[in-house]
C-alpha cells in the first residue's frame, strides 16, 4: 500500500465520491481522510488519520455491488470479528466495526507501510533466503495463533501478506473468507454452499477442491505454497491456467526446491514439502513450523552472507553453471572473429568489420557472464534490477567503443 499523503492534505479528484461522504458522516471528527489507497472489486480501502490519537489507519469499505449481497456482507463481518479476535504482533490489527448509513459495513484497521508479497514477488523476483524464511515463520505464527482460537484463514497467499517497512516484518492480513472451526452464537452461519469454492486455486488445498472437512491444514498447504514463491519465484507446480493447477494440487508432485535454488537449507526444503502432502494429517501444525524455522535460523546464522544471499564463492559459481557458459561464450565469440578475419583477408568483408569484433567479442563475453550468475541455476529466475544495470552499462561502452572505431576509420 502507497503511503505518500497528498501535498495539500485533502484528497485527490475523488472529494465528491459519494462513498467517501457517507463515510465522513459516519466516522463524524473523529478520522479525517486523506485519500484512497486502493480499491478491488470486493472493497475499497482509504487512508485516514485518527486524530485523537495521531495516527494513521486503513478504512476498509465494502464495495455498493458487494454491499447488496447479504452473503458478501457476512463475510466482510467475519473477519473483523476474526481479526479483531487475534491479539497477536504479525496480524493485521482491527480496531473498529461500523456501517454507513445505507448500511454497507466498513472497518477500521492498522496501517501497515509497505507492499504486499505479492507486488514485492513480481518486482523482485525470488527473495535473499533469510528474509524469506523470516517471512514464513513470521505468517506461521499469525497461522498458529489463528488456529489455537479455532479460526482457519483458508486464504493464505502473498496477496494477503504484508510487509511493514517500518518494522521490517511481515503482517497475515484478509481474513474475509475465514472459517470458525468452534463457533458460537450468530458466527455459526454458513457463507459457502456446497460445490462453491471460495479463494484463488492457485493456492487452494486439496481439500478445498474436493469440499471436504475443512481443517486448519488448510492453511499449512498455502503457506508452503507461499514458502515455494518467497524462495523461488514460481509457485510449485508446473502449472499455468486454472484447470492445470486444481489437477495439480490433486496429482502432482512439488517440484524439488533444492534443485530450483540450491544454496537453501534441505531442511526447510523438506518442511516446506511436508506443508504440501495431499494428506492433511501429514502436514506439521503451524506452530511446529515456527519451532522448525526458528531453530535453523540460530543455527545457520552467520553462515550466509549479508541478507542471506549466497556466498560468492567458487562453489556458487559452479552451481551458476559460469564457466560452462562464459566458456561457450568465448569460444563462439573468437570463431565469429576467426571467421570475419577470413572474410577480410579474402577482400569479401571491409577491414573495420574485424575492427568491430575486437569490443564485440569481449563485451559479448561480459554478458554472458552477467547472465550465467543470474539465470545459471536451474529452473526460471526473474531478472532483477542490478542484472539490466550491469547489462546495459556492458552494452553502453561496446557501443561506444564501436562507434568511435568507425570514426576512426
Amino acid at each position: 500500500m502507497s503511503d505518500n499523503l497528498p501535498s495539500d492534505r485533502t484528497l485527490p479528484n475523488d472529494s465528491n465520491d459519494q462513498l467517501i461522504e457517507e463515510l465522513r458522516e459516519s466516522l463524524g471528527g473523529r478520522f479525517e481522510i486523506k485519500k484512497k489507497l486502493g480499491s478491488g472489486s470486493v472493497a475499497t480501502v482509504y487512508l485516514a488519520l485518527e486524530r485523537e490519537l495521531g495516527r494513521l489507519v486503513a478504512i476498509k469499505v465494502l464495495s455498493p455491488e458487494q454491499a447488496e449481497d447479504e452473503t458478501a456482507k457476512k463475510r466482510f463481518e467475519r473477519e473483523a470479528k476474526a481479526a479483531a479476535s487475534l491479539s497477536h504482533p504479525k496480524v493485521v490489527q482491527v480496531y473498529q466495526l461500523g456501517r454507513l448509513p445505507d448500511g454497507t459495513p466498513y472497518l477500521v484497521m492498522r496501517f501497515v507501510r509497505g507492499r504486499t508479497m505479492e507486488e514485492r514477488l513480481r518486482g523482485e523476483g525470488r527473495l535473499p533466503l533469510d528474509l524469506a524464511q523470516q517471512i514464513l515463520i513470521d505468517v506461521a505464527s499469525a497461522l498458529s495463533a489463528a488456529h489455537a482460537k479455532g479460526i482457519v484463514h483458508r486464504d493464505v497467499r502473498p496477496a494477503n501478506v504484508l510487509w511493514d517497512e517500518d518494522n521490517e516484518e511481515a503482517l497475515l492480513a484478509d481474513f474475509g473468507i475465514a472459517a470458525l472451526l468452534m463457533p458460537s452464537g450468530d458466527d455459526n452461519v454458513k457463507l459457502t454452499q456446497t460445490g462453491q469454492m471460495v479463494g484463488k486455486p492457485q493456492y487452494m488445498s486439496p481439500e478445498q477442491l474436493r469440499d471436504s472437512d475443512l481443517t486448519e491444514m488448510a492453511d499449512i498447504y498455502g503457506l508452503g505454497i507461499l514458502g515455494y514463491e518467497l524462495f523461488t519465484g514460481e509457485g510449485p507446480y508446473d502449472a499455468k491456467t486454472t484447470t492445470e493447477w486444481m489437477t495439480a494440487h490433486l496429482t502432482a508432485e512439488p517440484l524439488d526446491l533444492v534443485q530450483l535454488r540450491p544454496a537453501m537449507d534441505p531442511q526447510i526444503a523438506n518442511l516446506l514439502r511436508r506443508c504440501l502432502n495431499r494428506e492433511p494429517n501429514h502436514r506439521p501444525t503451524a506452530s511446529d513450523i515456527v519451532r522448525d524455522l526458528a531453530q535453523d535460523d540460530q543455527s545457520s546464522a552467520g553462515v550466509a552472507g549479508d541478507h542471506g544471499q549466497e556466498p560468492a564463492g567458487l562453489d556458487q559459481v559452479i552451481k551458476r553453471r559460469v564457466p560452462q557458459i562464459v566458456a561457450a561464450a568465448a569460444a563462439l565469440g573468437f570463431g565469429l572473429m576467426g571467421i570475419v578475419g577470413q572474410f577480410v583477408e579474402l577482400g569479401r568483408l571491409p577491414d573495420w568489420t574485424f575492427d568491430l569484433t575486437i569490443p564485440f567479442v569481449p563485451a559479448a563475453i561480459a554478458a554472458a557472464t552477467v547472465i550465467a550468475w543470474f539465470h545459471g541455476e536451474r529452473g526460471d529466475q526473474k531478472p532483477p534490477l542490478l542484472e539490466w544495470i550491469l547489462l546495459s552499462l556492458i552494452g553502453v561502452v561496446w557501443l561506444a567503443v564501436s562507434v568511435g572505431i568507425l570514426l576512426r576509420g
